[in-house]
C-alpha cells in the first residue's frame, strides 16, 4: 500500500528544513526567521540508570578508600569509629540522593560527552554541603577532616570522568532511537506543527494534510469503516511509531482507532495548535466523562523559586565580589589610563516584567561610539572598540560590574541575557514568544548566552538565542543553573566565552 503523493509529504530531519525568515524593521538591516526550539533533555533508559548510579557508588567508594590509604588511616582504626564510617556513609548516600534529586539520573542536557563535565561538577559541589555540615557539627571528626575533603575531591574528578566516559559511549553503542512521527489535520496546521516539535537529526516527519479532514471523518461515520480513511492508511503503511491529529475526533470514533494504533504499536497524539504550552506546564485530569486540562506556571515561575534563586545569586556574588575586587580595580585602573574617563559604561536595558535597569559595564568602546549610528550591535573587528577592550571583551572581563547589578536585585547570574528598549520592540513583533524572557531576571550568563558567540549577529541569531532562552525557562532547576555557572567558569578560563 503505497503513499499517494497528493495526500502526504515525507522528509527526514537529518536534513533539517530551512525555515523562512520574517520581515524587520530596515533600521537593523537584516531578517530574522521563526524561533526553532531546541530539542528536550535526552531521557535515559532504565537500564542506564541502573548503571549510571552503580557507576556513581563504585566512584564514591573507590575515592573514600583512596584518600583513606593517602592519608595513611588503617582500615582497622576506621572500623572502631564508628562516627567515621557514618560519616562516610551519609556523605556517599546524600550525594546519590543530590545525584537523583538533581535529575542526573533521568535525563542529560548535555549536547556533547564534554558537557557532562560540567554538570556532575555542579551535582558534586552541591553535595559536598551535607559532609561540610557533619565536619562542623561533630568536632570527634576533625582528625579525619583532611581524608574526608580528599574523598570529596577525589570523588567529583570521579564522577566527572566516569559520565564523559558514559555518554560518549552511549553515544556510540545506544544512540537515541530515530522516531517516525505522522501528523494529520488540515494543511496549514501539519505544516506548523513540525516546527514546535522536540525533533533531532535521526527523527522523520511525515505529512498527511487532509484538505476535506471533518467531511472524511464524517463519511467514515456514516459508513462505520475506518478503513476508509487514507490518511490512517498511509501511516500504517509508512510505519510510524506515534501519530499526531491536529484535529479533534469524534469522541464515538476514538474507541476504534486506538484499537487500530495500539494493535500496531502506535502511539496516539493530539495537538491543538490553538492550544500552546507558552510559559505554562499543562496536567490531565480526567472528570467524569470531561478531560480537562489544568495550566501551572513553570518551575522558575513557581512560589518559592525567586526566593532560592535570589540566594543563590547572593551565595555568589558577594564573595565574588571580594575575591575580585583587586582584579576590579586594576582593570578600572587600565581603563582610565587606556582611553580616559568615564570607566563605567552605563546602558538602559529590559529586565524582569519589562522594567528597564542601567546595566554597568567597563567601557570597551570609544565614548559617544553610537552618536553617528545609532543603536547597533558590536560586531568583530568593530573599530569602535579601544585596545583594552578588545581584550576585556576577548575574556568577558567586561560583564564584571554587573554583579553589582546582581546585589541590586536587577540581576541574575543565570538567566536570559538583557536586551536593549530598541531592539526588544522589534523582536517581540515578530518572535511571538519574545516576552516570555521577561518573565525572570536576566543573567549575567545564561544558557543561549554558553550556546552562542557574543558577536553573533547574522540573520539566525536572535531566533536562536531565543530558542535557547525558552529551554532555560521550561526546564529550569537549581541544578541547571549550577551547571550553566561550572561551564561558565571554564569557558571564561579556557577563553571560549567570548
Amino acid at each position: 500500500m503505497g503513499l499517494r503523493p497528493d495526500d502526504a509529504s515525507w522528509y527526514d530531519y537529518g536534513v533539517m528544513e530551512t525555515l523562512q525568515p520574517n520581515g524587520l524593521a530596515s533600521s537593523l538591516g537584516y531578517a530574522l526567521p521563526q524561533v526553532k526550539l531546541r530539542q528536550s533533555p535526552a531521557a535515559y533508559a532504565g537500564w542506564q540508570r541502573v548503571l549510571l548510579l552503580a557507576s556513581d557508588l563504585f566512584v564514591l567508594v573507590t575515592a573514600g578508600t583512596l584518600a583513606l590509604s593517602l592519608r595513611h588511616v588503617p582500615l582497622a582504626d576506621l572500623l572502631e569509629r564508628s562516627d567515621v564510617v557514618m560519616a562516610l556513609a551519609f556523605a556517599a548516600t546524600s550525594s546519590l540522593l543530590i545525584n537523583e534529586r538533581v535529575g542526573l539520573y533521568r535525563a542529560s542536557f548535555s549536547g556533547n560527552a564534554r558537557n557532562q563535565i560540567y554538570g556532575a561538577f555542579a551535582a558534586s559541589a552541591m553535595g559536598i554541603v551535607p559532609p561540610l555540615l557533619i565536619l562542623l557539627l561533630l568536632p570527634s571528626l576533625s582528625p579525619f577532616r583532611s581524608a574526608l575533603a580528599l574523598a570529596a575531591l577525589f570523588s567529583a574528578t570521579g564522577l566527572s570522568a566516569t559520565r564523559f566516559v558514559f555518554h560518549a559511549l552511549r553515544d556510540r553503542v545506544a544512540p537515541p532511537n530515530a522516531r517516525r512521527i505522522a501528523i494529520v489535520g488540515k494543511p496549514e496546521r501539519v505544516d506548523l506543527l513540525p516546527g514546535d516539535l522536540s525533533l533531532t537529526s535521526r527523527d522523520s516527519i511525515l505529512r498527511l494534510p487532509i484538505v476535506r479532514f471533518d467531511e472524511e471523518m464524517n463519511e467514515a461515520l456514516q459508513d462505520g469503516d475506518l478503513q476508509q480513511l487514507q490518511w490512517l492508511q498511509n501511516a500504517i503503511a509508512w510505519n510510524c511509531d506515534t501519530l499526531i491529529v491536529t484535529e479533534a475526533l469524534p469522541p464515538s470514533v476514538m474507541p476504534a482507532i486506538l484499537r487500530v494504533t495500539e494493535a500496531r504499536g502506535i502511539k496516539l497524539a493530539f495537538a491543538p495548535l490553538r492550544l500552546r504550552p507558552h510559559a505554562c506546564d499543562f496536567r490531565v485530569h480526567r472528570d467524569g466523562g470531561v478531560a480537562l486540562l489544568y495550566p501551572s506556571s513553570l518551575a522558575i515561575c513557581s512560589r518559592g523559586v525567586g526566593l532560592l534563586r535570589r540566594v543563590f545569586d547572593l551565595a555568589i556574588v558577594m564573595p565574588a565580589l571580594i575575591v575580585l575586587a583587586p582584579l576590579l580595580l586594576t582593570i578600572a585602573l587600565l581603563v582610565m589610563l587606556d582611553s580616559g574617563a568615564p570607566i563605567f559604561y552605563r546602558q538602559t536595558r529590559v529586565g524582569r516584567y519589562g522594567k528597564e535597569f542601567q546595566i554597568l559595564k567597563f567601557r570597551t568602546m570609544s565614548q559617544d561610539a553610537e552618536k553617528q549610528t545609532g543603536p547597533t550591535w558590536v560586531q568583530a573587528g568593530d573599530a569602535r572598540v579601544t585596545r583594552l577592550g578588545r581584550l576585556l571583551r576577548r575574556l568577558s572581563l567586561d560583564e564584571l560590574p554587573q554583579l553589582v547589578n546582581v546585589l541590586r536585585g536587577e540581576m541574575s547570574i543565570v538567566g536570559p541575557r538583557p536586551e536593549r528598549p530598541f531592539y526588544v520592540e522589534r523582536f517581540r513583533a515578530i518572535l511571538p514568544r519574545y516576552d516570555e524572557r521577561h518573565l525572570v531576571r536576566p543573567g549575567i550568563t545564561g544558557w543561549s548566552h554558553l550556546n552562542m558567540r557574543r558577536d553573533v549577529v547574522d540573520t539566525s541569531a536572535i531566533g536562536e538565542r531565543l530558542s535557547y532562552d525558552l529551554f532555560y525557562l521550561e526546564n529550569w532547576s537549581i541544578f541547571f543553573d549550577a551547571t550553566i555557572v561550572f561551564k561558565t567558569a571554564a569557558e571564561v578560563f579556557f577563553h571560549k566565552a567570548a
